[in-house]
Formats: structure tokens, sequence, C-alpha cells
């Protein structure tokens, strides 16, 4: 037993040995996959609502690199149940569904570790449920966001990344049926933990 500890610890040295730098993300295509939490911003986040509860957030996307310090991203986020009150008790479960097309900044790109900045346009569609069981449809609105992270490598293609998002968008429609019945006007700050694993360049060839 006591050997194969010992191989188990000098495996994970050559590999972080072998592996002290990131390769470039040029050419490449990544997968990602996040977990984490979203707050919202704004109490009345549901119209003559007071309070908008944090909740999870989960979601992953595509990163491909055009070049060493730019890359675009296609980005899903949902946000399964936010729990949203009225004088101080549960009147709602809001879900939402985030898509997001934005751009990356790497300001390290050949680095282990890589921080990046970002920017992009979001399109947003839900639901609502109240307690009583009705049920609302949140109709699309669209807005963008902006972000910060770091991915750090642990091999070339393979990569822990840590972002903080803040996503602000216009006012959409309540609708019951096709009728509009109020509004719900996003405007959160998430922080997610995830995993990106990215192709090799030669890959397309």
């Amino acid at each position: 037993m006591h050997k194969v500890f010992n191989a188990i610890a000098v495996s994970v040295l050559v590999l972080f040995a072998s592996t002290a730098m990131a390769d470039t993300i040029a050419n490449r295509l990544g997968f990602t996959g996040k977990l984490g939490f979203a707050t919202p911003v704004k109490d009345d986040f549901i119209n003559g609502t007071s309070r908008t509860k944090t909740g999870f957030a989960g979601g992953g996307g595509l990163l491909y690199g055009f070049g060493d310090y730019v890359a675009a991203e296609v980005d899903v986020t949902h946000l399964p149940k936010l729990d949203v009150t009225k004088g101080g008790i549960k009147a709602y479960e809001a879900t939402l569904t985030d898509i997001g097309l934005g751009l990356q900044c790497r300001l390290i790109p050949n680095g282990r570790v890589v921080p990046y900045i970002g920017a992009g346009a979001d399109f947003i569609k839900g639901s609502l449920k109240h307690v009583s069981g009705n049920d609302y449809d949140l109709d699309w609105t669209y807005g963008g966001h902006v972000s910060a992270g770091v991915d750090w490598f642990l091999t070339k293609g393979i990569a822990l990344t840590a972002e903080a998002r803040a996503v602000r968008t216009i006012s959409g429609d309540i609708l019951s049926g096709s009728t509009k019945v109020g509004e719900y006007d996003p405007y959160w700050v998430q922080g997610t933990f995830g995993l990106r694993m990215f192709l090799p360049e030669t890959f397309w060839r």
C-alpha cells in the first residue's frame, strides 16, 4: 500500500512539473461546465415583491480562441429556483435561463494561471410559479453582462475555472397565457466554479 501511495504522489508531481505553462488556446475549442450561485441585486426583481433570495446557478458552454488574447464564448446558465418573497413571506419561485454571447480578453495567456475579463449580450427567459400553484411565463428579455475570472491549467488541455459575472437586462413581461400581468427586472451577480477542457489545435486538421 505504501508503494501505491508513493507511485501516486510521484505521478502527481510529474504531472504538475511537466505542465508548468498553459498551451495557447488559439484555434482551439473548449468545453466548460460550471456550478455556483446567483444573487439578485434589485430587491423588486418581480414587480410588487420585496425580495428575491440567492439561488443555485449551473450550466456550461463553448469557448473558442481566435488568438492568444481573445476568445469568443457561448454560455448557458440556468437558475432553477429563486425564492421570491412578498412582505417577508415566500410568494413565488422563479426559474431563469440565460443565454450569453460574449468575448474574453485573456491577460496572461501563456501562464499556468490565466486571468481574464469579458463582456457580452444576454438573452433571458423563464417561468414563475405562485405558491397557490398558478404558473406564469417570463417572456424573453435581453441585455448584457460583464465578467472577470481565472483559468488554472492542470494540463495543457484541462483547466479549473472560477468566474464572477454581473448580468443586467431590460424589464421583461410576466404572462398569464398571452396576457401581460406584470414585469420582471433581471439584475443579478453570480459566482461559479467549474472545469474547462480544450481540444488540441490538430483536432481540426
